[in-house]
C-alpha cells in the first residue's frame, strides 16, 4: 500500500483517473471532462457505452490502462464490490463521494464503513467516503465544473464538502486562487492530519485554510497543526461550537465535536489562526494572497463620509483596530490638499470634496501617499461609495470623470503599498437593494480595477476591518513565537 509523498503523488498528480457510477448528471463527471484531465479520464458504468462524447467502460477491469485514482459515486450497497474491483486493477487511492455510512448515526451503517475500511487496509487508500474528494488545478482534478482552472497558492482540508465545493466555485468573486482543495468527509481511512501534514511541505501552498468538525485523533491532529502552523499561515473554522452545532457535526461527518474552550486551546497552542465563519474564511484569505504583514494595530480610515465616523472608529475599536491621530506633518500636509470646507484633516479622513478634483496634482492618490507615510499608520483602508453622488451632480460627464478618478485612486493606493510595504485593504459597498443597472456597473468596475491591481476588496467596512484584525492577530503570534 503507498504511503508519504508518493500516495499523495498518485492522489494530486494522477497518471489516470476513473470515474465509477459515472453518468452524464453527475457531478464528478461533468466536473473532471471539462479540465485537462479528460484526455486521462476514463469513466465506468454499465448502462452507457458513451457519455458526453467520452467512451464508457462496463467495469474498471475493462480499461487497460493503470489507474492511480478513483473516484466512487455508486449506492452504498454496490460500494464492497466496487472496491474490490479497484482492489485487482491495483488502484493506488479511491475517494468515495457515497454517503450514508457513519454519519447517519445508524449502528448497521457504520459497521458498514468499518468494512469498507477492513477491506482497503494494506490495498487501497480511501478518501471518505461522504465526500468531494479532491480538487488540483495544476493537474486538473475538480469538484465542480465551475472551478477555476488557475492555479493558486492556498490549500484547502475541509472535512465538509460543500465547503470545499463553496471555495472552488466562489473563488473566481473573491479573486481567490487555490494549489489544492481536499474534501475528506468520514475520514474511515486518510483524515485531515494526512493531508495537512501534506500541504505543510508543499510549496506550491503558501496559506493553509482549514474546516474541523472533529477528530478521531486528537494528538495527531494537534501535532499536524502545530507543524503546518510552524511553516505557514493555517487558518481555521472550527465547526459545532455551540451544543446544537456539536449535534449537527456529529450527524454530518460522524467526528468527536469536542468543548469549543478544547478547541480553542488547541488552536492557540498549535498558533493556528482561528475565525468564525465562511466569510470571515473568505475575508481573511483575501489580505493574506495579497497583503504584507502590518507591523501595528494602527489604521487610517479614507472615507467619503464624516457622519459615519464615530460609527467606524467604534467598529474598529471593538475589533482590536486602533484608529489614532495622524501625526502633525501628516496633518499639515493633508491640509495643503484637502479642501477645507465641508471635512475636516482627522482619521477617518473625509475626503470627499477631493473625489471632484481629477487634475494631475492635490488629488486623491496624493492623499493616499501622504496618509500611507504616516509612520504611526500601519495599514490603511480606503473606502469608496461615491458614485451615485457623481451621477447627480456631473450627469453625461460622469463616465469621463469615474475612469480618471479610478486610474488615479489605483495609483495612489499601488505607491502607498509599495513604497511604505503596508496593507492596504479597498472597500466598495456593493448593495443590490439600492443599486440599479448603472450602479452596479461602475460599482463592478471599481472592484474589478482593485482586484487586478492585486488589493482585497470588500463589500463592507466591518469585513475589511475583520481581515485586517486577522493580520494582526497572526503578525503579533509570529513576533510572540520568537
Amino acid at each position: 500500500m503507498e504511503t508519504g509523498d508518493k500516495l499523495f503523488n498518485y492522489i494530486f498528480n494522477p497518471r489516470n483517473v476513473a470515474i465509477i457510477g459515472a453518468s452524464p448528471s453527475d457531478l464528478a463527471t461533468r466536473a473532471q471532462i471539462k479540465t485537462k484531465i479528460r484526455e486521462r479520464l476514463y469513466l465506468v458504468n454499465p448502462k452507457y457505452e458513451e457519455i458526453l462524447g467520452h467512451k464508457c467502460y462496463p467495469r474498471i477491469s475493462d480499461i487497460k490502462v493503470e489507474i492511480d485514482y478513483v473516484i466512487i459515486s455508486v449506492p452504498a450497497s454496490l460500494l464492497p464490490q466496487v472496491l474490490e474491483e479497484c482492489i485487482c486493477k491495483k488502484v493506488k487511492a479511491a475517494q468515495i463521494f457515497t454517503a450514508g455510512f457513519s454519519e447517519t448515526g445508524i449502528p448497521e451503517r457504520a459497521k458498514q464503513e468499518e468494512e469498507l475500511k477492513k477491506m482497503a487496509a494494506g490495498k487501497i487508500r480511501l478518501i471518505g467516503p461522504n465526500c468531494f474528494g479532491v480538487y488540483c488545478p495544476k493537474s486538473g482534478l475538480a469538484i465542480v465544473p465551475e472551478s477555476p482552472a488557475e492555479e493558486g497558492h492556498i490549500g484547502v482540508v475541509a472535512q465538509s464538502g460543500s465547503i470545499a465545493e463553496s471555495f472552488s466555485f466562489f473563488a473566481r468573486t473573491k479573486n481567490l486562487r487555490f494549489s489544492k482543495i481536499i474534501s475528506y468527509g468520514n475520514a474511515a481511512d486518510l483524515d485531515g492530519s494526512d493531508f495537512l501534514e501534506f500541504l505543510a511541505d508543499d510549496t506550491d501552498t503558501h496559506i493553509i485554510a482549514v474546516y474541523i468538525e472533529g477528530t478521531k485523533n486528537g494528538s495527531r491532529l494537534i501535532k499536524a497543526l502545530s507543524r503546518a502552523a510552524g511553516k505557514k499561515p493555517v487558518i481555521a473554522i472550527k465547526g459545532g461550537m455551540t451544543s446544537q452545532g456539536m449535534r449537527a457535526a456529529a450527524s454530518h461527518t460522524a467526528a468527536l465535536a469536542g468543548s469549543p474552550d478544547i478547541w480553542r486551546g488547541i488552536f492557540t497552542q498549535c498558533g493556528v489562526l482561528q475565525v468564525d465563519n465562511f466569510d470571515e474564511m473568505s475575508n481573511t484569505l483575501m489580505a493574506f494572497s495579497t497583503s504584507p504583514l502590518p507591523s501595528g494595530r494602527s489604521t487610517a480610515l479614507i472615507t467619503n463620509s464624516g457622519g459615519f465616523s464615530v460609527i467606524q472608529t467604534d467598529m474598529c475599536m471593538k475589533a482590536g483596530i486602533k484608529i489614532p491621530p495622524f501625526s502633525r506633518e501628516t496633518t499639515e500636509a493633508l491640509g495643503k490638499l484637502v479642501p477645507q470646507a465641508g471635512t475636516g484633516i482627522h482619521n477617518p479622513l473625509d475626503a470627499w470634496p477631493i473625489y471632484y478634483n481629477v487634475g494631475p496634482e492635490n488629488n486623491i492618490s496624493d492623499i493616499i501617499q501622504t496618509v500611507a507615510s504616516d509612520r504611526s499608520i500601519h495599514t490603511v483602508v480606503f473606502q469608496f461609495d461615491q458614485f451615485r453622488y457623481f451621477r447627480r451632480i456631473l450627469g453625461k460627464d460622469v463616465e469621463v470623470h469615474m475612469k480618471r478618478l479610478l486610474s488615479l485612486m489605483i495609483e495612489g493606493c499601488v505607491k502607498a503599498r509599495q513604497k511604505e510595504g503596508k496593507p492596504v485593504m479597498i472597500v466598495i459597498s456593493l448593495d443590490p437593494y439600492l443599486e440599479d443597472d448603472e450602479d452596479r456597473c461602475y460599482n463592478l468596475m471599481l472592484k474589478n480595477s482593485f482586484t487586478a491591481a492585486g488589493f482585497p476588496v470588500y463589500p463592507a467596512l466591518d469585513a475589511a476591518i475583520k481581515a485586517a484584525a486577522n493580520l494582526c492577530r497572526y503578525h503579533e503570534n509570529l513576533r510572540h513565537e520568537k
